[in-house]
């Protein structure tokens, strides 16, 4: 028997009553997104079809025909034209602020020979008035001495950033407005890299007296400019899909510029903070002033941890650090380059865990490229997250000649760190652009590395190592959510949620293997807002 189209419409009319009574609020939808590919990542991982949208959360994910029900007569009605949605992604290591640091100054990116570098600086210097440092910016890679730069100006000081932990090239004016001379041993407690002569390479101290040098000489950017600079990552990363940061190693500069875009409502990422300790001697003296620990603030900026340095310390640094950060109610994002690294750490933990359970408090050890399968069971009694990173996503061949090929084979071994059940998070560990892509953070790059197993060379390392499509979107969203205690307000697209969402350019799921770096978003939502509109983008999305 025909139903008539008025009970149709009363029916309809009565599910999204029902519906929204259930939700407690009967107000319609502002948005609907409807027939699409919705890869929701819940639990059972569920494809559905549409989902609707009032302020900043999903009310209802289903059927096109139960989702498009409960619109009211201002409901925007978007058509996905079968796009597919995914939950917006996170970069679980990044390095927004001080990435957006080292940007500024003449542009170097892509340079690659000594030649070129020198040519742009040498415009700049040319144009430099009495006083100020002429800089450039990271992004290159050529061979630079002192003495090149030493050519360039014999008073004016040239610095070329290599990267945002102070690593640079100096000549010998920038050098000396620094305070450092041929004759000084040490700086802050550190030595002063010299030459096989006593002759100055150019070159500062370790982390953290370099960071400290390089900002008595580079200028350090004003709020107007970090406000700018902030702006500008959050649009590179918005491009990427990323709606979610934990930015790690701040100091109280970046923590101030992040807030002060909160304040304003200038935030498009959702950002996690974790604090830097630069200082080896006393690291935890730092979070004693504190009267936060992780997790205070919202859904936009909150804290996340401290770390990821100091690392590499000797146990008898790590054990005090931890069970002091256990007992002020923080946890540590360590910095693990290696297995001796990690068992250091794991005993400092183990020991913080006997004076109080740190499963609750979720600490992170951070990259472990290589990890052996006892030091993951201990990992995993202790519910500690596993952070990795794009450790093989280089040439296979430099891999090998810096390990042995099974080690190499075991790079980042996320197979292996899923089947012993650990929670295993991804993040980019930015450092800004250089010579091969713009955007190393890709987020499609690392979750295609450990899908395939594939380097820039295309071949493949650690066949045994590949995860699965659904597995790596898990942990490219909802494990992120994990790590910061947001799990049940974002990472999925279900009812409740934030509404974090990406429509990308292609099938995840279905396209070739080789086809999932260039998928792109269409169109990046955070918190039901477009903060992102793929150029060229005509559907509306």
């Amino acid at each position: 028997m025909r139903t008539p189209a008025g009970f149709r419409f009363v029916a309809c009319g009565l599910f999204a009553a029902a519906l929204f009574a259930q939700q407690g609020n009967n107000t319609p939808p502002d948005a609907i997104f409807f027939n699409g590919k919705v890869v929701t990542v819940d639990s059972a991982f569920t494809i559905q079809q549409a989902f609707a949208v009032r302020g900043d959360q999903y009310v209802a994910v289903g059927t096109n025909a139960r989702i498009r029900a409960l619109a009211g007569r201002n409901t925007r009605l978007v058509d996905l034209k079968g796009a597919e949605v995914i939950p917006g992604l996170s970069d679980n290591h990044d390095h927004l602020y001080l990435t957006e640091k080292v940007m500024r100054g003449v542009d170097l990116v892509g340079v690659t020979s000594k030649e070129e570098l020198l040519k742009r600086l040498r415009e700049r210097v040319a144009q430099a008035k009495p006083g100020e440092t002429v800089f450039g910016s990271v992004g290159w890679r050529a061979t630079l001495t002192r003495m090149d730069l030493d050519q360039l100006s014999a008073t004016v000081p040239v610095v070329a950033l290599r990267t945002r932990r102070g690593s640079v090239m100096m000549n010998t004016a920038a050098l000396a407005k620094a305070g450092i001379t041929k004759d000084l041993q040490s700086y802050m407690g550190l030595p002063i890299p010299k030459d096989k002569s006593g002759e100055l390479t150019g070159e500062l101290p370790d982390w953290p007296a370099a960071v400290y040098a390089v900002d008595k000489v580079v200028p350090v950017p004003t709020p107007e400019e970090e406000d700018r600079m902030i702006a500008h990552g959050q649009q590179e990363r918005n491009a990427l899909g990323i709606t979610s940061i934990r930015d790690l190693g701040n100091f109280p500069e970046g923590m101030r510029a992040f807030v002060r875009m909160w304040q304003q409502g200038k935030l498009t990422v959702r950002v996690s903070m974790g604090i830097d300790l630069p200082d080896r001697n006393d690291p935890a003296a730092l979070l004693r002033q504190q009267g936060v620990i992780p997790g205070f603030g919202d859904h936009w900026l909150r804290i996340d941890s401290a770390g990821e340095e100091p690392w590499d310390m000797p146990l008898s640094k790590y054990l005090p650090l931890f069970s002091e950060l256990n007992r002020l109610g923080w946890r540590h994002s360590t910095h693990v380059p290696n297995n001796l690294v990690l068992a250091s750490v794991l005993d400092a933990l183990e020991a913080a865990d006997r004076e109080s359970p740190i499963r609750d408090r979720r600490w992170v050890v951070e990259h472990i490229p290589v990890v052996s399968a006892p030091l993951m069971e201990r990992l995993a009694k202790l519910g500690v997250i596993v952070s990795t990173n794009m450790a093989g996503y280089g040439n296979y061949d430099v891999a090998v000649t810096r390990m042995s090929e099974p080690e190499a084979a075991r790079q980042t071994p996320v197979r292996e760190l899923l089947d012993h059940h650990l929670v295993v998070v991804a993040g980019s560990d930015y450092n800004g652009p250089n010579p091969d892509t713009l955007t190393p953070n890709n987020p499609f790059l690392f979750l295609y590395h450990y899908i395939s197993r594939k380097t820039h060379d295309g071949k493949v390392i650690g066949p045994q190592e590949k995860i699965t499509r659904e597995e790596a979107l898990r942990i490219g969203t909802n494990n992120n959510a994990f790590v910061t205690w947001e799990e049940k307000v974002k990472g999925s697209i279900e009812t409740g949620k934030l509404a974090d969402f990406v429509v990308l350019s292609g099938d995840f799921l279905t396209v070739p293997e080789d086809e999932i770096p260039k998928l792109h978003p269409l169109a990046t939502y955070v918190g039901g807002r477009k903060v992102y509109s793929s150029p060229g983008e005509k559907n509306g999305f």
